[in-house]
């Protein structure tokens, strides 16, 4: 069988899409054509949801082209490498970050040029726009905290995360080192502009002073904003969006605008046959208006500050990118952790085992 002829059901077991609930194509029968459709691969669930009314089905009334939405799996890279090696063209576009990127260009390139530049309106946050990839949804990594427990002085900047003399309480950490070791250099004193290349020895050394404080090492967004609004922690690290969740519940958090933010994004996978659809998908994401429709549903930001304008400003001070919110974040280094992340994770997930309590 030639890799162009590769059956489903063989891209199933080669890539675990069953498990993760990636949905095949299914056959249109609309009034489009086919080439009127594209496939678009996202991380599903509210985000997913939100994708679909602020960018799917505009751009299907603006184009005609309809948008099908599937789910990847949390880590997608295996998925985009194993669809276009076998040319089955399952995916058009595929929601990707930074890191993926690198992933996905370091040994073979796995992506299409998107041909796209901002326009002469268009004001983008730093780190938005590659030429294989535009990202238009960003997050926050930050501190949240119950504004119930520390009623007295909050916490103000990750130094206080560490300080459990002045601000007793169960810590919460993600269980990864993305984000966590920065937190613990910016407790420690390290610049911002100074955190890459990351002092990994530092880092540990600092996790160690806290190591026992920690009640919960969380693994999913979910779980995050669930022992933020339950009181199981006190204080945790958190993606904005998550602690805007707890927020929104009614549970009494506050968010402490310091640390990273990182962009969720779109690559279009090489060979797909709907290039040109692609491309015009992708540069309609870029619209203002539409990430305005986006960040108004999640509490993602928009990569686009021109968005700003259609938004309220009770919702547009939760949103990692507004300017004063931006202002105490850092963007992600995605080069240094496709390049360490192999060998960093390794070591951390080890620290774990000797003596770091499990979530």
């Amino acid at each position: 069988m030639s890799t162009n002829t590769i059956s489903r059901r063989k891209l199933i077991k080669t890539t675990g899409v069953a498990a993760a609930g990636l949905a095949l194509p299914a056959i249109w029968t609309g009034p489009a054509t086919a080439a009127e459709q594209i496939t678009v691969a996202d991380v599903g669930g509210a985000p997913g949801a939100a994708i679909r009314t602020a960018f799917y089905e505009p751009f299907e009334k603006e184009t005609g082209i309809k948008v099908v939405g599937v789910v990847h799996e949390s880590d997608p890279v295996t998925q985009f490498k194993v669809i276009v090696d076998t040319g089955t063209k399952l995916w058009d576009v595929c929601m990707v970050t930074p890191d993926d990127v690198l992933r996905l260009t370091n040994e073979k390139d796995y992506l299409e040029p998107l041909e796209i530049s901002k326009g002469p309106d268009d004001e983008f946050i730093p780190g938005s726009l590659m030429p294989n990839w535009f990202g238009f949804s960003a997050y926050g990594i930050v501190m949240a905290y119950r504004t119930d427990t520390y009623k007295a002085a909050a916490p103000t900047g990750w130094a206080d995360f560490w300080d459990t003399a002045k601000f007793p309480g169960r810590r919460g950490l993600y269980r990864n080192p993305k984000g966590v070791l920065e937190s613990a250099l910016l407790a420690d004193g390290v610049a911002p502009k100074d955190l890459y290349p990351l002092d990994v020895d530092r880092a540990f050394a600092m996790l160690e002073k806290i190591r026992s404080e920690v009640a919960v090492w969380w693994t999913a967004g979910a779980q995050n904003t669930q022992i933020l609004q339950n009181g199981e922690v006190d204080m945790a690290d958190t993606w904005s969006a998550r602690a805007f969740a707890a927020i929104d519940s009614g549970a009494p958090v506050g968010i402490v605008w310091k640390g990273l933010y990182s962009v969720d994004g779109w690559s279009i996978p090489k060979g797909t046959t709907k290039l040109k659809q692609a491309r015009e998908f992708v540069k309609f994401c870029m619209h203002p208006e539409r990430q305005a429709a986006y960040s108004n549903i999640v509490a993602n930001g928009p990569t686009n500050l021109k968005a700003y304008n259609f938004i309220k400003p009770e919702r547009a001070k939760v949103l990692p990118t507004l300017p004063e919110n931006l202002a105490g974040l850092t963007i992600r280094d995605f080069a240094y952790w496709g390049k360490n992340y192999a060998a960093i994770s390794e070591r951390f997930q080890e620290w774990l085992l000797m003596g770091g309590k499990k979530g």
